[in-house]
């Protein structure tokens, strides 16, 4: 029994599994985008279904709501009364940065998507920390608080609702 174990262990670190893989992640975060000598930052939440799609939820500065799925994104800007629908190509994919990312160290991972290089710290093997630099140079850091994974989202919060009164702009 124990070596059945054993090989089944290995098994998933050869064929790619690792422990940041996840059926969901529901949390908290922080984004701090650093470009030049300027300095943003975001809070928000999100929810995140491997199969289904992903919520970004951001309150600050200004609320925005982002959908990925089916190779689509959709923002939903409520102050400006509009929603954005674009293809994912032009968007980082947390779930496939994480599914891919080698193990560096005990908590320290690294993925590559897109050529650009994500540095990922993790605590308890859940994400703690993304950091990166886009393709434009700006600096990215999120930072994830009250992160759990594995449970049940219902589909509804990956549902975008566009109220019939906004613009809606496709890219």
């Amino acid at each position: 029994m124990r070596k059945f174990i054993l090989v089944f262990i290995l098994s998933l670190n050869l064929f790619g599994a690792n422990e940041l893989t996840f059926k969901s992640l529901i949390g908290e975060f922080t984004q701090t985008i650093t470009s030049q000598d300027q300095k943003i930052i975001y809070t928000g939440s999100l929810a995140i279904d491997s199969d289904f799609g992903a919520f970004w939820q951001y309150n600050t500065p200004m609320q925005k709501l982002i959908y990925f799925s089916n190779n689509q994104v959709i923002i939903i800007e409520p102050e400006l009364e509009q929603a954005i629908i674009t293809n994912l190509k032009s968007s980082p994919d947390i779930t496939k940065i994480l599914k891919n990312a080698k193990k560096l160290s005990d908590d320290n991972f690294q993925a590559v998507y897109e050529d650009v290089v994500y540095d990922i710290i993790t605590q308890n093997s859940l994400p703690k920390l993304i950091a990166y630099e886009d393709k434009l140079g700006n600096k990215a850091i999120i930072e994830f608080t009250q992160i759990s994974k594995d449970e049940i989202i219902s589909k509804d919060i990956l549902t975008p609702q566009i109220p019939s009164n906004y613009d809606i702009i496709s890219n």
